[in-house]
């Protein structure tokens, strides 16, 4: 059987994805919060609609997200006035916010250490460089 960047891309993804979802299960996490803990945890006060960008998600989709993260005492939201005096919502982590976006990092890094086990810097970059290169021809 020929080998195709279609099945092994999807592999690894699936391989990945069920690990990840393990862990972010056992913190209690929906499948759209770690990456909104990941991104506050390392740009708080980020503007609402600039959080959705980053997210690769709908405002709406993003709103369902937020809505249950300020329920559950991880986000607080702060009314700011942006460009031609609109208002909108900057989005920060409370201090319980700030523990669980930790336990995401955390498990983002053995994530990261379990997948690159056995692997050289040199092939880890080397990796990188040709999955950006994929990425950008899938773009053209």
């Amino acid at each position: 059987m020929c080998k195709k960047i279609f099945l092994e891309l999807l592999n690894t993804s699936n391989a990945h994805r069920g690990l990840a979802r393990q862990g972010f299960n056992r913190l209690d996490l929906s499948d759209g919060q770690p990456k909104v803990f990941n991104i506050l945890y390392y740009t708080e006060g980020i503007v609402q609609k600039d959080l959705a960008k980053i997210c690769g998600v709908k405002a709406s989709t993003l709103t369902t997200i937020l809505a249950r993260m300020e329920k559950q005492g991880y986000i607080r939201k702060e009314k700011v006035l942006v460009s031609g005096g609109k208002r909108a919502f900057s989005i920060y982590l409370t201090e319980e916010g700030k523990k669980k976006a930790q336990q995401v990092i955390d498990l983002v890094e053995e994530l990261e250490e379990k997948s690159f086990a056995g692997f050289s810097q040199e092939e880890i970059d080397t990796l990188f460089a040709l999955l950006e290169k994929v990425q950008n021809n899938l773009k053209d």
